[in-house]
């Protein structure tokens, strides 16, 4: 490959955090090197060069002439085995020397890459790139590339807030091999290892963060839902740095509660459950347990579902009569009995149930006086009997007895413990639009005593409130709900998060850009943390 020409893309951050980091290293580098005859590459995650340091003249005008300079990318995908780009795409220390460029423009020289970094985050930000005449028997330069990459990388911690450093220090002191999934977060931070990762592919971060902002004095145990089924049990500590709270540990253990059957728990039809889970978005172990008892009414049984009002008894009621019988099941409100009068309901529900066996779901049934009840209950066994499958919803906490007839009775839980579905509700009720994570965060502070029912009303009012565009911020929150979400007992944790923004704020004088720039947080997180505290920037003292 002759005539190198790679893609220029000029417009480089000279005040981004790795050349902040790298330059002092660098310049200080070079000058003790002297003439060397060698050339410092600073290169960003993408391969584009950002900066380029060298006291030989010849070898400036060699790599001048092969567009190795500040703009040019040297990704692998565009320019082949390079020193940059293969150093990105193996994520370690590669040297290339001579004919081993992919490029023949390249073969003059020897290159030594090595990732950096960001010891924080844990993820590569850029490759260091030390370039000399290609020289096989050169040892030095990978000696000199590999231990100027590591002071960058010392510099960026040193950029790193206080807090964040501590939280890193916290995050590899709990990470020691033979731990569990661990994951330590704030609000600018989220640090987990690798078996964390592993069970929270697929897991909404904003749920984390829920977790996180919830912890007060001591740790909270809890469980997580997780993207393949199964239920992590959580640990939740907060963490501090001489008495300040600068995060919260999360500790998760898988459980098998969702995979293995507990002694005497039904079996579900596994066609039936899959049709559920398909339909009905929720990885809550409750709210999954009731579809596993809906999928799992045996022939001449009663499927009872009770719940707080709007937990979707009626919506899983009727997908599980359709997953069964393939059609819209009939449907019977005990409501029109206290208008009608019981005797005529039941003799019309008695009409439905002698004609062809389908499916029938009968809403209400706790507003019926226990000798209808009585009738109710023989109705559903003579058509369980002929064939019918047969569900009645029920709202509060305590099931219907229906005497004489089997039946399988399951629990929808409230919305307000449901925070790890929240996401995918929100999700799904806003599509095609899609809902920022501090819209989600801001609504699972909501109480939800309509629940589900409320949420979507509520999703609705906002997508209809926000301007055109594929993104819904906080600014289409009804101003009602916000003031809803910040009546919200803090937690600890939050407290410290306004303390500490105040505290900023008096220091520079009620400058917020100033305030959002010595927390290391944007202006935006700045008035979002605020107005979800219910704190009023017009009104605040400093």
């Amino acid at each position: 490959m002759d005539g190198l020409i790679p893609p220029y893309r000029p417009e480089v951050d000279r005040e981004s955090p790795l050349l902040r980091a790298a330059r002092p290293v660098l310049d200080s580098v070079v000058e003790r090197l002297g003439d060397l005859q060698i050339s410092f590459l600073l290169s960003d995650a993408e391969g584009r060069i950002l900066d380029r340091l060298a006291k030989e003249t010849a070898l400036v005008r060699l790599l001048d002439a092969r567009n190795v300079g500040p703009g040019f990318v040297f990704g692998e995908d565009v320019t082949g085995t390079n020193g940059v780009g293969t150093a990105i795409e193996l994520g370690r220390t590669t040297r290339i020397d001579g004919y081993e460029h992919y490029s023949s423009d390249l073969v003059a020289f020897t290159c030594v890459g090595v990732p950096i970094i960001d010891p924080l985050r844990q993820r590569c930000v850029g490759v260091l790139d030390v370039t000399c005449a290609a020289d096989r028997d050169n040892r030095l330069v990978t000696l000199v590339a590999e231990q100027t990459a590591r002071a960058i990388e010392s510099r960026l911690l040193e950029q790193q807030s206080r807090r964040e450093r501590a939280l890193l220090a916290q995050f590899l002191q709990a990470s020691r091999p033979g731990h569990g999934g661990v994951v330590v977060i704030n609000e600018r931070v989220v640090l987990a290892n690798p078996r964390a990762a592993r069970l929270l592919e697929g897991v909404d971060q904003a749920v984390l963060w829920d977790d996180a902002a919830r912890v007060g004095d001591g740790p909270v145990w809890g469980e997580l839902a997780l993207a393949d089924g199964r239920v992590a049990c959580t640990r939740t500590t907060p963490l501090h740095d001489g008495g300040e709270l600068v995060g919260a540990m999360i500790e998760l253990r898988p459980s098998a509660y969702d995979r293995d059957p507990l002694p005497g728990r039904p079996s579900a039809d596994d066609d039936t459950l899959h049709r559920l889970r398909r339909t009905l978005l929720g990885r809550d172990p409750v709210f999954v347990e009731a579809l596993r008892r809906a999928g799992a009414v045996a022939p001449g049984s009663v499927l009872v579902l009770c719940g707080e009002p709007g937990t979707g008894k009626r919506t899983l009621a009727v997908a599980a009569g359709c997953a069964r019988h393939g059609a819209e099941p009939h449907e019977a409100d005990a409501a029109a009995a206290v208008q009608d009068g019981e005797a005529s309901w039941l003799a019309g529900l008695s009409s439905v149930l002698g004609g062809r066996p389908g499916a029938i779901v009968v809403r209400h049934v706790e507003l019926l006086s226990a000798s209808a009840m009585r009738t109710l209950a023989a109705l559903l066994a003579t058509a369980g009997g002929r064939g019918w499958w047969c569900a009645v919803t029920a709202t509060g906490p305590d099931a219907p007895l229906l005497p004489g007839v089997e039946q399988e009775t399951a629990w929808m839980p409230p919305l307000r413990d449901r925070r790890g579905d929240l996401a995918a509700l929100v999700a799904a009720i806003a599509a095609p639009a899609t809902v920022a994570p501090e819209v989600v965060q801001l609504l699972a502070r909501l109480s939800w005593p309509g629940n589900v029912r409320d949420l979507r009303a509520a999703v609705s009012r906002i997508v209809a409130a926000a301007p055109d565009g594929p993104r819904i911020g906080l600014a289409s929150v009804p101003n009602d709900l916000r003031r809803a979400a910040t009546r919200a007992t803090l937690t600890r944790f939050e407290r410290a998060e306004v303390h500490a923004i105040l505290e900023a704020l008096a220091e520079t004088r009620g400058n917020k850009k100033e305030a959002a720039i010595l927390l290391g947080i944007s202006r935006t997180t700045l008035y979002r943390k605020l107005q979800s505290a219910g704190v009023d920037l017009e009104n605040t003292v400093y």
